[in-house]
């Protein structure tokens, strides 16, 4: 129902209308302290597998440099450091193995045939600055495959350089003299050497199990990572939801409590049925319009509601026939007949689905009267104008034929005549007051309105009607409040009004009973006064005609006085009703506005 689709509070949901941007936004984070991770964890890991190599290098020149000096007492001690470092370099790992001099000249190498050839040139290995404490670097082998190269410098017992290089340049003998020796260099000349010049060794392991690890490593992480992402993305997204759903269902609630007070505060009767004519849905318009409790009709079906045919406007609106203000009459079996008008609407949802009718029924009793109202008004217009032209043209003769009534009467010899003449007079009075009712009916009346007090007219009228009232044994009794807001009237147009009144229920009770007049203040600062008697009471056809001029159930009436009553009090403007009842009396309502200003 488009009623319950109100969703202008989209407006107020920020998450709503800015969802894709703060997705985007949080995934950017989410992928920045993702990749943040992973680099750290990578340094970290790569800090871990260096000191791992690191380590594994110390270990293998320490076993060299032990081996050094467990060889140190033997004679071919100095040979045997080539054979170690050969042995050594057997390790799962190694690439090469090799010591040097201070000149980059290869003393001892996993390769034999690199004795005495030059692995690192002076400058270089100064570049390299090495010390006693182990340092590393990545080096790419003659070959192309890069190596983790560990170096520092070899720490044998003292007098081992001497031996090394002894070795190194007499391999079947001893080519130094036992102190202050000299070596061949470069180009066979020979350079001095001293037992204080130090050594290096250099250790170069594989690269490629450390880089795979790092590389598994980084697989690792960035599944991990994705994983993670994915579970912080969807569990934002699941959060975007649910929040969503929150904000939806309290929406909804709040379109629905709305939906429902307007469903409630209508004037108009509202039901709602489902494809098989079920009601679902009444608000408490329909309910008090049937005469039904508050949510009795829910669960009923609509055809137990009589009077109006629901199928065959149901059918109507189905095939998309306008029905609008179709109007019947409901009749109860134990209340009036009410009329009523009725419009139907089918409703289907975004799917085109049929899932019920909608029937707005509204009371237009007060719209009958209205109407009828208007054109009695209507009539009434017409027939002031044709009596005012009527009254005219009758008064002139009316005049002459009393005037000559009374010169016959005059010149009568007998009483009969004069008689005669006296009664022709008597009936040409009563045609000209009848003519008078008739032109102060038709005529505008010139009211001259002041604030006065409404119980004063009420009690001159019931002074004036005393004497009927007592001739017919009528008790008449009148109360109202001690205080009244003044009200403003003419008062001799008024106490007339309130005179016919007074004086037809005077004549409704022909055989005594009670006239009562009651006046109040009600609650929305208006005077009410309420006329009741005791007779005989009037029908429904004849109470809805009782205003109507000339209309009169009297034997001797004109029927005009209740007709120049409603004139008097409509111009006054004064509401005025009449209920009645056979055997139980007839009771005139009138609702009289206050003065302005006056409370």
């Amino acid at each position: 129902m488009a009623l319950f689709r109100t969703l202008p509070n989209l407006s107020r949901n920020f998450i709503a209308r800015y969802s894709p941007w703060m997705l985007i936004g949080v995934a950017a984070i989410l992928a920045l302290a993702i990749t943040a991770l992973a680099v750290r964890n990578a340094q970290r890991e790569r800090a871990h597998m260096s000191q791992n190599l690191m380590d594994r290098a110390d270990a293998l020149i320490w076993a060299v440099e032990a081996g050094t000096r467990a060889s140190m007492g033997m004679r071919s001690g100095a040979q045997n450091v080539q054979a170690l470092v050969e042995e050594t370099a057997k390790q799962a790992g190694v690439v090469f193995m090799s010591v040097t001099d201070a000149s980059g000249t290869i003393l001892a190498s996993s390769v034999k045939e690199n004795a005495g050839k030059t692995l690192y040139t002076p400058q270089e290995l100064s570049a390299l600055d090495i010390g006693p404490k182990s340092q590393w670097r990545s080096a790419v082998m003659p070959d192309g495959k890069e190596a983790f190269e560990v170096y520092r410098v070899f720490s044998p017992l003292p007098g081992f350089t001497r031996h090394m290089h002894h070795s190194a340049a007499h391999p079947g003998g001893c080519g130094f003299c036992s102190s202050g020796g000299r070596r061949m260099g470069r180009g066979g000349q020979q350079r001095a050497f001293r037992d204080e010049e130090p050594l290096f060794i250099f250790v170069g392991l594989d690269m490629a199990p450390f880089k795979e690890a790092l590389a598994q490593d980084f697989r690792n992480t960035a599944i991990t990572g994705i994983v993670v992402g994915l579970a912080a993305l969807g569990g934002f997204i699941s959060l975007f939801w649910a929040q969503n759903c929150r904000l939806s269902r309290r929406m909804l609630q709040d379109a629905k409590a709305f939906a429902a007070e307007v469903v409630t505060s209508m004037p108009s009767g509202l039901i709602a049925t489902d494809e098989r004519q079920n009601i679902t849905l009444a608000n408490g318009a329909a309910s008090r319009l049937f005469g039904m409790p508050e949510n009795n009709l829910e669960g009923m079906r609509l055809s137990a509601l009589e009077g109006i045919p629901w199928a065959e406007l149901a059918a109507l609106a189905g095939q998309g026939a306008p029905v609008h203000e179709r109007e019947y009459v409901f009749a109860a079996a134990d209340r009036e007949p009410v009329p009523v008008s009725v419009s139907v609407s089918k409703i289907v949802n975004e799917e085109r689905i049929a899932l019920g009718y909608l029937y707005l029924i509204e009371d237009i009793r007060e719209r009958k009267r209205t109407q009828e109202q208007l054109r009695r008004n209507e009539r009434l217009s017409a027939l002031g104008h044709m009596a005012a032209r009527v009254a005219h043209e009758i008064r002139n003769p009316l005049s002459s034929i009393k005037g000559f009534a009374r010169y016959f009467a005059e010149k009568m010899p007998t009483d009969s005549g004069k008689k005669i003449a006296f009664a022709m007079m008597e009936e040409v009075d009563r045609l000209n007051r009848v003519v008078t009712e008739l032109l102060d009916f038709a005529r505008p009346s010139k009211l001259t309105l002041k604030p006065g007090d409404l119980r004063d007219v009420i009690r001159r009228a019931l002074r004036l009607t005393a004497d009927d009232a007592a001739g017919k044994g009528i008790e008449v009794s009148f109360t109202a409040p001690a205080e009244l807001p003044k009200v403003n009237m003419d008062f001799e147009h008024l106490t007339q009004a309130f005179l016919n009144l007074f004086i037809n229920a005077v004549q409704a009770m022909e055989h005594g009973g009670k006239l009562s007049v009651n006046a109040l203040l009600r609650h929305d600062a208006r005077i009410e006064v309420a006329i009741s008697d005791t007779g005989q009471g009037m029908p429904p056809d004849v109470l809805e005609r009782i205003f109507t001029p000339y209309f009169t159930t009297k034997t001797s009436g004109t029927g005009l006085g209740l007709a120049i009553v409603q004139k008097i009090l409509e111009e006054h403007g004064v509401a005025l009703r009449a209920d009645s009842e056979m055997g139980r009396g007839t009771v005139f309502t009138l609702v009289f506005p206050v003065a302005g200003g006056q409370q």
